[in-house]
């Protein structure tokens, strides 16, 4: 199973690129609704956590003893480094640098470094190889996101074929 969430992670970089590629800067920057994120923020925030939030908290599963691992605060984060200011190129080609890194050293991690634990200050104790789990996980659920935007995106262009979708 690892080895397909390690997947999920080296190739997420790649599939966010593709599927932003046909965004204008405009539709970038459009949330589409006052309580989404849009695409610029959600690639900002990333790469923003892919070092704050997950490879930092892997290494100090496995470099210290049982070590408690605080909640990100997203909202602040994304008011603190201006989401919205930061270029989306910019930010995707942050996240792919950072990630082709990660996941190489993902790769060299032992089966009982796997096993190390934390505990994680809202949720309890959980182990190195959860986390990362969940790490791809939250990539799937960004990736989600962003196909949404640009579904959404389409709705207005298709006429009256729009009466066989509910659009929330």
């Amino acid at each position: 199973m690892l080895k397909a969430v390690l997947e999920i992670l080296a190739t997420t970089p790649e599939k966010l690129r593709r599927e932003i590629s046909i965004f204008s800067r405009r539709e970038m920057l459009a949330r589409p609704a006052p309580d989404k994120w849009s695409v610029q923020e959600v690639l900002a925030h990333l790469a923003d956590v892919e070092e704050v939030g997950m490879r930092a908290r892997v290494a100090a599963m496995i470099e210290q003893e049982n070590p408690t691992l605080l909640p990100v605060d997203h909202e602040a984060r994304v008011a603190q480094f201006e989401y919205n200011a930061i270029d989306p190129r910019r930010s995707l080609a942050r996240l792919e640098r950072q990630r082709r890194a990660n996941v190489k050293w993902l790769r060299k991690l032992r089966p009982a470094q796997l096993k190390r634990k934390g505990v994680h200050q809202q949720v309890g104790e959980i182990t190195a190889e959860e986390l990362i789990t969940e790490w791809a996980f939250h990539d799937l659920g960004h990736l989600k996101q962003i196909l949404e935007i640009k579904r959404y995106a389409l709705y207005p262009r298709m006429g009256n074929m729009r009466a066989f979708y509910e659009v929330r």
